[in-house]
């Protein structure tokens, strides 16, 4: 399998509270993930999993390193460029949903895909599609406000997957989410893996998440290793 997306020896490092030294996050980290596969990173909470995640997504800079989409650095783009290349290629799901709450959640899921310039119709049909998929067709018209903790975490995977994503980015994506709902997201994940040849990169604590993966790592120290 190809390589799609690649950190290459990703340093990142914050000034302490007290401003006189430096923490480093991610030290020298490297990681690869190949077109077609699910890939785990498994750490405890603050050992740099969602800092990790946000780089290789374009979200923040490392201090040194880079990381290449299919062999070309996202930080030869410009704002512009990189904003597009994530709505375009990535798709984002996070532990906590940051559903839009003046939307329902029809339009929560149709956002991307009108930011991209597509059509009402056409986004709706997609959203639509995918509000089936997961099992809720009838919250479409439901604001967040109006919808439980994991159908909100329902829409907004569904919202990832509104432009068709080559790679899936979700930090702890089942995190709050009850055991029936848990298995409903990793499901869909891996059938995604499976059906459409998507590839995904999934963060979590919990390392029995981890044990459908094609590979995992363990991030601990700023040090990624392979289990």
């Amino acid at each position: 399998m190809s390589v799609i997306l690649e950190g290459q020896h990703i340093t990142k490092q914050y000034k302490t509270e007290s401003g006189d030294g430096t923490l480093t996050v991610l030290d020298n980290t490297s990681i690869s993930i190949e077109e077609g596969s699910v890939s785990t990173v498994v750490g405890v909470s603050g050992s740099g999993k969602s800092t990790l995640l946000h780089i290789l997504g374009g979200l923040d800079h490392p201090n040194s390193g880079t990381v290449l989409w299919r062999d070309n650095s996202i930080y030869d783009m410009d704002r512009q460029s990189l904003a597009h290349f994530r709505n375009t290629n990535l798709g984002f799901v996070f532990q906590f949903h940051h559903l839009l709450p003046e939307f329902t959640a029809l339009e929560n899921i149709m956002m991307p895909a009108l930011i991209n310039g597509d059509s009402s119709e056409k986004a709706g049909e997609r959203a639509k599609y995918l509000l089936n998929e997961f099992g809720i067709p009838d919250r479409a018209e439901h604001r967040p406000t109006q919808l439980s903790g994991g159908e909100q975490q329902r829409v907004a995977m569904a919202r990832a997957l509104m432009n068709s994503p080559d790679l899936i980015l979700a930090d702890e994506p089942t995190g709050n989410l009850d055991e029936e709902n848990t298995d409903i997201i990793l499901d869909y994940l891996y059938n995604l893996r499976d059906i459409e040849n998507v590839s995904i990169l999934l963060i979590t604590h919990e390392k029995g998440i981890a044990q459908r993966s094609d590979n995992v790592y363990q991030l601990s120290k700023g040090k990624l290793e392979a289990l």
